[in-house]
């Protein structure tokens, strides 16, 4: 199988892990054509890491986004718009986010990936299981689905990720979920492959500090118009996440407080319906799994 991707990732201030997502990539027996890293307006050495590396690697390209402000999830998509645009007129059919602080752990991920979809013209979205460090060991994270793909790590079809218009910068993050979303009412598959663990190194929603990203998490369920019930249950699932239970507790604040304070969800109307009835059917098969359970008891 030959090289038929690009691969984007916008650092800010990655120098603690922008080394271990390269190596990642130096390991994999099959490379992008070109890597586009676009430093965030780092502060620290990020930038200088990345040189390193493409002195002795030509496929990896480093750009500078010229933004010096604070760390946000619009400025994050913003860089990845650019460095697709940069990528464009290559010949390439696939393309890959892969986030600074992730690293696959399989030399051959990326030739497991590129499979899939070789295997299935209507798969538009991919990409491996996320595994975060819980109590000195790497386990795999509650929230990982088979149908959704987590953004730090997604490999599209170009036709897909064309046709859905790329990443659209929102402010309180979400990106990869809408992108989703978008892909599924276009008519395009989405599979998360449990088999492809996928090491994340900073810990979820953590960037801007642990509390506040979990409160944000909630506040950007708000956003798309996440039902309540679901809300709630999916709170009540990812306790084990949390370091304790007030972190489930705060991002459930975070729900609550956008919709006490009146703002209305950022989606169409059509995809809030498309995201509830996709909800209303993961509640329905969690309840099944619950009373399953139960009867073995």
């Amino acid at each position: 199988m030959h090289s038929n991707f690009i691969l984007l990732t916008a650092a800010k201030n990655e120098e603690k892990y922008i080394g271990i997502a390269i190596e990642s990539v130096l390991r994999q027996n099959i490379r992008p054509v070109v890597w586009f890293i676009m430093d965030d307006g780092s502060t620290d050495q990020t930038a200088q890491i990345v040189q390193r590396y493409m002195s002795k690697h030509s496929f990896i390209r480093l750009y500078s986004t010229k933004n010096h402000g604070n760390r946000s999830f619009g400025s994050k998509d913003k860089a990845i718009n650019a460095a697709y645009e940069l990528g464009r007129q290559l010949e390439f059919d696939f393309v890959g986010i892969q986030d600074a602080d992730i690293a696959p752990k399989e030399n051959n991920y990326y030739e497991k990936v590129l499979g899939k979809f070789e295997a299935n013209e209507r798969l538009g979205i991919a990409g491996g299981y996320i595994y975060e460090r819980y109590k000195g060991a790497w386990a795999c994270r509650i929230s990982n689905s088979p149908d959704s793909v987590a953004g730090g790590i997604q490999l599209f079809r170009r036709r897909c990720y064309e046709g859905i218009g790329g990443y659209t910068p929102l402010h309180f993050g979400g990106e990869d979920w809408l992108a989703q979303l978008d892909a599924k009412i276009a008519g395009w598959e989405v599979m998360a492959l449990p088999e492809l663990p996928v090491y994340h190194y900073r810990p979820t929603s953590s960037s801007d500090g642990r509390w506040r990203g979990l409160f944000r998490q909630g506040m950007m369920d708000a956003s798309f118009g996440s039902h309540p019930v679901f809300e709630l249950m999916k709170c009540a699932r990812r306790i084990a996440e949390s370091p304790v239970l007030i972190g489930s507790i705060i991002s459930f604040c975070g729900y609550v407080w956008w919709m006490i304070s009146g703002r209305e969800p950022l989606l169409q109307a059509e995809k809030i319906v498309y995201l509830r009835n996709e909800q209303i059917a993961k509640i329905l098969r969690w309840w099944g799994d619950l009373n399953s359970n139960l009867r073995i008891f």
